[in-house]
C-alpha cells in the first residue's frame, strides 16, 4: 500500500443471487469502519464466476446497498482511481500479475482433471473433495509435451511451501495459524484464463489499497492461501478481521426456512432502512456498557469499535428487528411519516372527497392529520393500510373480531338514536368542534343508563372495522360529521 496511513475497506459481493443479511452485515461493518476512521469505503464486485453471475442479481445488489444508505465513495457509477470495479473488466491485470508469478518460478501449469484429482484422493482412501496431490509440481518437459499433443489446456496453481506456518493476527479472533504442509497448491489461473476468487481478490485488495479486510468467518479458510499470495509477489498484507456467522433462531446457519434473509424482503415487509442498519450492526457487535439498542445511523458511526466484535455467533431474532424497526418509526418526524404512508394512498387510489366536509383542504394535509392522531400506534408499516384505509374510503373490511360488538339485538337502534342525536349537533356548515362528537356519546350514553364504552364499542367498529383505533372523539372528528352519521345509519342497516 503506497499511503500505509489510509484506512480503505470495501465490500466484495457476487452477483449470483440477492444481497443476505449476512453479506449485509459485512458491508456495514465495513462501512461502519470506514467512516469511523475517515477512510473510504469501496464497493467491488467480484463477477468472474460467468456461469452464475447475473446482471439481474448485480442490479438487486445496487439496489439493496443504496436502499440500506451504504453509500460507496468508490466503484460502479461513481467511478475512482483504482477501477475498474468490476472483475469482468480487469482480467488484463490478473494475467499481468500471473505473469509475474510464473516468471519467479512460483506458479506451475497443471493438466488435472477434477475427476482425475478425485480419483487419486480416493484410492490414497482420503476423501474425494480432499486438496490437490501435487501431481504436476514437477513435470517434466516430455510429460508437458505429451499433455499438450493430448489438447490439453493447463490451469496454474501457486507453489505453496511445504514446511512452517502461515499466520496472521485477526482483529476479530486474535492469532490465526495453519501448518503449510495442509495449505494445498490451489488454482490462480483456470483453464479458460480467469482468475480463481482467491486470486483476483488478493489482487484487487492491493492494487485498490485496501488496509482491512472485513468479511465473514466462512473466509478463514481462503486467508492462508491468499497470504502466500501476498508473500509470492512482495506486497504489503492488509489487516483482517473475520465475523462469526448469522444463525437462525434454531441456532443453525440462517436460511429461507426461518423466514426472510434478503434485504430486499425485508425491505418489502415494511423494515425501515435505518432499522435494518441498526439491527445489523447489533448481530456481532456490542455497544458496551450504556446497554443501548435503538441507535441513528450517526451514532453507530460515532459508537462503533472493531474492539467490539464478537467472535461467537449472532442469532437472528425477528421479533427484536420487529421491535427495533417500531421504535424507529415512532421517532419519524411528520415529513418522514407522511412519506412512507403517501405510495400507499396512491396505490390503492385513496383520495379525499371533498364532499366529505373533512376538516382539511386536500389529501395530503388530511393524511397529516390522521398520521399525527396514530401517534405511537404508527409502529408497523404492514399495518399502516388498515389503521389509515377508513378514513379515505367507506368500502373497508371489518374484522370478524370487532363485528362481534355489533352483534346485540339493541345495538342498530343505539347506533340510529346517536346518529341522530350527532346529525342535530353538526353546525349547518363547516366541520363541528371535537367536543360536539364526545358529547353526543356521552349524553346519549347517560339518556340511556349506559356506560359509553357500550356506545363507544359499536361506533368504533360502524366507522373503522377494526376493535382498537385512536381515541374514537377523534377519529370521529377526522372522518367529520356527515360520514360519521351516514356510517352509523349503514351498520345500523346491516344487521
Amino acid at each position: 500500500m503506497s499511503d500505509t496511513s489510509a484506512v480503505r475497506l470495501r465490500f466484495a459481493p457476487s452477483p449470483t443471487g440477492y444481497l443476505h443479511v449476512g453479506g449485509a452485515r459485512t458491508a456495514l461493518f465495513n462501512w461502519l469502519h470506514a467512516r469511523k476512521a475517515g477512510g473510504a469505503f469501496i464497493l467491488r464486485i467480484e463477477d468472474t464466476d460467468q456461469e452464475r453471475s447475473t446482471d439481474a442479481a448485480y442490479q438487486a445488489i445496487l439496489r439493496s446497498m443504496e436502499w440500506l444508505g451504504l453509500t460507496w465513495d468508490e466503484g460502479p457509477g461513481v467511478g475512482g482511481p483504482c477501477g475498474p470495479y468490476l472483475q469482468s473488466e480487469r482480467l488484463e491485470i490478473y494475467q499481468e500479475q500471473a505473469a509475474t508469478l510464473r516468471a519467479s518460478g512460483r506458479l506451475y501449469r497443471c493438466y488435472c482433471t477434477g475427476e482425475e484429482i478425485a480419483a487419486r484422493n480416493a484410492a490414497r482412501g482420503e476423501q474425494e473433495s480432499a486438496g490437490y496431490d501435487g501431481h504436476c509440481r514437477e513435470l517434466a518437459a516430455a510429460q508437458v509435451a505429451a499433455f499438450e499433443a493430448d489438447g490439453r489446456t493447463p490451469s496454474w496453481r501457486l507453489r505453496t511451501p511445504d514446511e512452517g506456518e502461515t499466520f496472521w493476527y485477526d482483529l476479530v479472533y486474535d492469532k490465526r495459524e495453519f501448518r503449510n504442509d495442509l495449505i494445498t497448491d490451489r488454482v490462480v489461473l483456470k483453464q479458460d484464463g480467469f482468475p480463481t476468487y482467491n486470486f483476483a481478490v488478493v489482487v484487487d485488495d492491493h492494487l485498490m489499497r485496501i488496509s482491512h479486510v472485513l468479511r465473514g468467518d466462512d473466509h478463514v479458510s481462503n486467508t492462508p492461501f491468499q497470504l502466500q499470495i501476498y508473500d509470492a509477489l512482495g506486497w504489503e498484507r492488509p489487516k483482517f478481521g473475520h465475523m462469526p456467522m448469522i444463525l437462525g433462531p434454531d441456532r443453525k446457519r440462517l436460511s429461507k426456512r426461518h423466514g426472510a434473509t434478503s434485504v430486499e424482503e425485508f425491505r418489502d415487509q415494511g423494515i425501515l432502512p435505518d432499522a435494518m442498519i441498526n439491527y445489523l450492526a447489533l448481530l456481532g457487535w456490542s455497544p458496551g456498557a450504556s446497554g443501548d439498542e435503538v441507535f441513528t445511523r450517526d451514532a453507530l458511526v460515532k459508537a462503533f469499535s472493531l474492539k467490539r466484535v464478537n467472535s461467537s455467533p449472532a442469532a437472528f431474532d425477528y421479533d427484536k428487528l420487529t421491535h427495533i424497526n417500531a421504535q424507529h418509526l415512532k421517532r419519524l418526524g411528520p415529513a418522514d411519516r407522511l412519506a412512507l404512508a403517501e405510495p400507499m394512498l396512491d396505490a390503492r387510489g385513496w383520495v379525499l372527497d371533498p364532499a366529505w366536509r373533512a376538516p382539511a383542504d386536500d389529501t395530503r394535509g388530511y393524511l397529516t392529520k390522521v398520521l399525527a392522531m396514530l401517534g405511537g400506534r404508527f409502529s408497523d408499516l404492514r399495518r399502516i393500510p388498515e389503521q389509515i384505509g377508513f378514513f379515505f374510503t367507506d368500502d373497508f373490511p371489518v374484522d370478524p373480531e370487532a363485528a362481534a360488538h355489533l352483534a346485540g339485538a339493541e345495538i342498530p337502534a343505539r347506533l340510529v338514536a346517536l346518529a341522530d342525536r350527532l346529525e342535530a349537533a353538526l353546525p349547518p356548515q363547516g366541520p363541528a368542534p371535537q367536543d360536539v362528537y364526545e358529547e353526543a356519546v356521552r349524553g346519549l350514553a347517560a339518556d340511556l343508563g349506559l356506560e359509553a364504552g357500550d356506545l363507544i364499542h359499536p361506533c368504533r367498529v360502524a366507522l373503522t372495522g377494526l376493535t382498537r383505533s385512536a381515541g374514537m372523539f377523534e377519529v370521529m372528528w377526522l372522518i367529520g360529521g356527515p360520514r360519521t352519521v351516514a356510517r352509523l345509519r349503514a351498520a345500523a342497516g346491516a344487521r
